[in-house]
């Protein structure tokens, strides 16, 4: 029962959280949405910080998992690279609450608050894996040699996050991406 009703309490604060954010949602909505008394809650969790840090890493995780996993699929950087940002762009499309929960937040936990430096910390090394795709497109010389891959893996990941939920304006934004790292000359299937 206990990890039954811990999981209810996370479901319950990431619906609040997707919706409200951080700062617009309280302990008592948390425990009305998830059917429990808020002291069964600060059993599990000890603060609010807690209960966030716990859904925020979730949904990370949950992002980096999806879009990750496809790329351990193939050895070829072009199929790579395409399902990447197609997986990037399925998440936006069916995993709208935590994809809300990331980015409802994730100026917050970059740039403003110190207590959230673990969660900083985890977020970054999410944006160094990009980074790292990026990075092995260009020893593969399929991206362009003088690309910044830290500047590219930002912009990929700010550019799918905080846009209408369109899929063909999402898929015009993959395709973008694509034709600005690829390297025409090594492009294959085009």
């Amino acid at each position: 029962m206990s990890s039954e009703t811990r999981r209810k309490i996370l479901e319950a604060a990431r619906k609040a959280f997707s919706k409200y954010g951080y700062d617009g949602v309280s302990m008592e909505e948390i425990a009305r949405e998830a059917g429990v008394k808020k002291a069964l809650i600060y059993y599990y969790f000890p603060s609010k910080d807690k209960l966030f840090e716990e859904v925020w890493r979730e949904a990370l995780e949950e992002l980096e998992s999806h879009l990750f996993s496809v790329t351990e699929e193939t050895n070829s950087y072009f199929a790579k690279i395409k399902k990447f940002l197609k997986s990037y762009v399925d998440f936006v499309l069916n995993k709208t609450v935590l994809n809300e929960i990331i980015e409802k937040e994730k100026s917050t936990v970059r740039f403003e608050e110190e207590k959230w430096s673990k969660l900083r910390e985890r977020y970054e090394s999410f944006i160094k894996r990009v980074e790292e795709l990026i990075e092995e497109g260009k020893k593969q010389n399929y991206v362009y040699k003088d690309l910044d891959s830290r500047a590219a893996a930002e912009l990929i990941v700010n550019s799918f996050g905080d846009v209408p939920k369109d899929k063909r304006l999402l898929q015009n934004i993959q395709e973008m991406i694509l034709r600005g790292l690829l390297n025409v000359k090594t492009e294959e299937g085009r």
